[in-house]
């Protein structure tokens, strides 16, 4: 398998995307069959122009109460409120909040690569925008292709970031494994393979997290189911997460011997 990188001019609003990835990918000979373009999340949400900036935004009573716990700009709080299906809870310089199904940091939104005094939503529709990102491809590239677009994921308990799929098109996003023989002839019982996280992850070794400005990688080389419609979805159900429900079960049991 081989990640290369796809150097890029600096991404505006209303910039058209696939043509960027297609001149950029004549870096590596071109987009052949077989080949997985990994793009930046930050990058597809600034070409959607979903870029905020933090002086147009009043917070609300409940933002700055939030912001005082975590540290952060009620501003920056405020877009997050919005932006989240849930919050969970504060750390420091962190709201954690439900997205799209995702468990994240502030709901995604990013200032790091935005402009000054902007920050960056998480892309509009990303599995959406993901096969149209795909379908502009292959108008120019009569080849099997996949798209990812990638975003950063902090790990529980872990230090540091990993990629994280939030859009895929064209291949299964996650592999069951459930069936097969391990070394010695075990069936495996519960595991899947998060493919498209596992690439998100192989892609940022390569893009980096500053001013590296590599927002795009093709991957090639690598076996995986291409389809025109997924049969798998990386997200699941908070009830059938290992972490949510330990959590979950967590504070009942304190909430429990509080009141003994």
């Amino acid at each position: 398998m081989r990640v290369l990188g796809l150097k890029m001019p600096l991404i505006k609003p209303g910039d058209d995307l696939p043509a960027m990835i297609l001149k950029a990918s004549e870096q590596v000979g071109g987009l052949k069959d077989g080949d997985i373009v990994i793009l930046a999340s930050s990058a597809v949400a600034t070409a959607q122009d979903r870029l905020r900036k933090l002086a147009s935004i009043r917070p609300s009573k409940r933002a700055k109460l939030l912001a005082r716990r975590c540290g952060l700009r009620p501003e920056f709080v405020e877009l997050a409120l919005r932006e989240a299906d849930q919050v969970l809870g504060t750390s420091k310089l962190a709201v954690l909040t439900l997205k799209d199904g995702r468990l994240c940091a502030n709901a995604g939104i990013d200032s790091s690569n935005a402009p000054p005094g902007q920050v960056v939503l998480m892309p509009t529709k990303p599995n959406r925008t993901a096969r149209e990102i795909l379908q502009a491809l292959k108008q120019h590239v009569n080849a099997r292709l996949g798209v990812i677009i990638a975003d950063s994921h902090i790990q529980p308990l872990r230090l540091g970031t990993v990629g994280q799929a939030v859009g895929v098109a064209g291949i299964e996003p996650a592999v069951d494994c459930r069936g097969e023989l391990d070394l010695f002839g075990k069936p495996l019982r519960i595991t899947f393979r998060a493919l498209a996280d596992q690439l998100a992850s192989a892609a940022q070794v390569v893009m980096g997290e500053a001013a590296e400005q590599v927002p795009a990688v093709v991957v090639r080389g690598v076996s995986v189911a291409f389809t025109e419609r997924a049969k798998t979805s990386p997200k699941i159900a908070p009830k059938r997460c290992i972490y949510m429900n330990s959590l979950k079960l967590a504070g009942l049991l304190k909430r429990g011997k509080a009141k003994q």
